[in-house]
């Protein structure tokens, strides 16, 4: 009797014999499949960790506050651990900088009347907080409670300048973005008004002539984060240049400057003197070590400018990150991000904080030694000398028409205005 379709039903089991080696190879491909998983695991999490790349979104199921997602994408909840707010100001002009005028004022104030603050119950410490609940206006700035119709007090003009200082960002979408953004923190508590001032209008004055952008802070906006891991301030530059890129995210570069610094050569654009391809390449040191003078490991010989991210110099004896330059990507966002983690902030034999942090990196972390290059210190970062110098082979110190004179070093000689004062006659001089 023929068979129709429809009646077709599979056997009960197969009378085929099963291959000898079918078991060991179902076996293998077993194993292989987990291998396969767990290095898929561990790629999306270096990738998502590192680089910002989510290879395969299902398998991140968290993302740490620190992350440098929080760099790319908004998240309201997460910026004010940023030092930015759920709340911005968009500007139109690229120079943003803070009433440097208020400095006497935020010192009056103090922190315990800038911020809320708390007591930890771990520590019985006060622990200060950000505040970012207060009632805004349509143009998001803080709009003055009644206890604040006094508007004859300078005190609390100073205090809602502090608190709105971070919220300003570069208007979206601006056709005068610049391309190069100089990044500096003062610090009202330590330094005087007329160094401050002199500070911010060196930075402005440069900018103004290169067609750049600025962008400072008070470095004590940053105290609430310095806090959780009881961190150096010296860290807190690490967190601006953070808060700069948010603040221009067009800006393809960021050149950070303490504030113990003074450009003297404001004719020099630093995009076309060191920052092409053409006047970088010439320029990067290579096989030098990483701490001079006899390191173990060293910048690689085949260093190619268009792979650099990061610009660094060295002194004697170690790496100076007093002037640096990052560019705007992901790559130097992740390695921003990386430098400023939590477990470097809170290791104790790193004796020069963030330079000892940076040093570490590159020693362990060939990819992102690979995205940095070493520089001569005189490009970007000559050292002050209290002595003439007349040896011309000198390739430390500051010369005439350098482009910046470091004096780090001064606040612990109290010496800075002094300092600060020769150099500012001398740009007087010139102009």
């Amino acid at each position: 009797m023929k068979e129709k379709n429809g009646d077709l039903r599979p056997r009960a089991s197969s009378s085929l014999p099963v291959p000898v080696n079918f078991n060991s190879f179902r076996k293998q491909n077993k194993k292989s499949l987990l291998i396969l998983v767990l290095i898929l695991f561990l790629l999306n999490f270096v990738t998502s960790k590192f680089l910002n790349l989510r290879l395969f979104p299902f398998l991140s199921y968290y993302s740490k506050k620190s992350s440098i997602s929080n760099l790319l994408y908004t998240n309201p909840q997460l910026l004010s651990e940023h030092g930015l707010s759920r709340s911005e100001i968009e500007v139109t002009s690229p120079l943003i900088f803070p009433s440097v005028e208020n400095a006497p004022l935020l010192r009056e104030l103090t922190l315990k009347n800038l911020f809320k603050s708390k007591i930890d119950p771990k520590t019985q410490k006060s622990v200060f907080l950000y505040d970012d609940e207060e009632e805004i206006n349509s143009e998001n700035e803080i709009k003055e409670s009644p206890s604040d119709y006094d508007t004859s007090n300078p005190l609390i003009k100073a205090k809602k300048n502090f608190k709105e200082q971070g919220r300003r960002i570069l208007q979206k979408n601006l056709k005068n973005s610049p391309e190069l953004v100089i990044v500096t923190g003062l610090d009202f508590e330590n330094y005087e008004l007329t160094y401050l001032t002199r500070v911010a209008q060196n930075r402005v004055d440069y900018a103004q002539k290169q067609n750049y952008g600025v962008y400072i802070r008070w470095l004590q906006e940053f105290i609430p984060i310095m806090q959780d891991t009881e961190s150096d301030t010296r860290w807190i530059k690490l967190f601006l240049v953070r808060a700069a890129m948010h603040a221009f995210p067009d800006a393809k570069y960021f050149w950070y400057l303490d504030q113990d610094t003074l450009i003297m050569n404001q004719d020099i654009d630093l995009i076309s003197y060191i920052l092409t391809p053409d006047a970088l390449d010439p320029i990067i040191i290579k096989e030098q070590p990483i701490i001079p003078q006899n390191g173990l490991i060293k910048t690689y010989k085949n260093s190619r400018a268009e792979n650099v991210r990061l610009i660094l110099t060295q002194t004697d004896t170690k790496i100076d990150s007093s002037s640096f330059i990052i560019v705007n990507d992901v790559y130097g966002k992740s390695l921003l991000e990386f430098w400023s983690d939590p477990l470097f902030r809170t290791y104790t034999n790193f004796p020069y904080f963030e330079e000892s942090a940076i040093t570490h990196i590159l020693q362990w972390h060939p990819v992102l030694l690979s995205k940095t290059a070493i520089i001569p210190i005189k490009t970007i970062n000559s050292v002050h000398s209290a002595l003439e110098i007349k040896d011309q082979t000198d390739t430390l110190h500051y010369t005439d028409k350098d482009l910046v004179v470091n004096f780090r070093g001064c606040s612990d000689q109290k010496n800075c205005d002094e300092i600060q004062n020769e150099y500012w006659n001398i740009l007087k001089n010139k102009n």
